[in-house]
């Protein structure tokens, strides 16, 4: 077991995620802050679960305000060409720009010579989620976000890192 894990997987997240939303939103995301977290539980409007398994099993949810969902939402769209008004996809849209982060992630923490694979993204939205504490660490990273052109506030997004106390042993 690394002992650097947590920290390897947070900076990494730091990396990532505000890289991604720059190339394909042209959105700033900024890094507001970051720590462990004792919460029991989680509900936010629109909540993305994307688990990981491997050499370090865990979770990550992305997790928006209706505000800020309500302003990312049509960029999100616009870079999978799909139409943000129906209403219909816009669940889906969201989980697969979690899932895109997720890969992202993993993808990184792989070229660390760690083998992860990402399960199918869960919808969450409006959901009581039970956190175990006894079973993961947990850390919460909070970033804000600005459209780069127009300078406009579009708000927070929060991402919940689980991260397994005790791993699984391989078979």
């Amino acid at each position: 077991m690394d002992p650097l894990i947590d920290e390897k997987f947070i900076l990494t997240v730091s990396q990532v995620l505000p890289e991604h939303f720059q190339k394909s939103l042209l959105v700033y995301a900024e890094r507001e802050a970051y720590g462990p977290s004792k919460n029991e539980g989680l509900c936010f409007e629109n909540c993305t679960l994307v688990e990981f398994v491997g050499d370090i099993n865990g979770k990550v949810y992305l997790a928006l305000d209706g505000y800020t969902k309500l302003k990312l939402l049509p960029k999100i769209a616009k870079a999978f060409q799909i139409d943000p008004t129906s209403r219909s996809h816009s669940a889906s849209i969201m989980m697969e720009f979690a899932n895109q982060i997720a890969g992202k992630l993993i993808t990184e923490m792989r070229l660390g010579r760690y083998e992860i694979d990402i399960l199918p993204p869960e919808n969450l939205n409006h959901k009581l989620v039970p956190i175990s504490l006894e079973h993961f660490r947990q850390y919460i990273l909070i970033f804000n976000l600005k459209d780069r052109r127009g300078e406009e506030y579009m708000g927070r997004l929060y991402l919940i890192l689980l991260l397994e106390k005790f791993p699984t042993p391989k078979n």
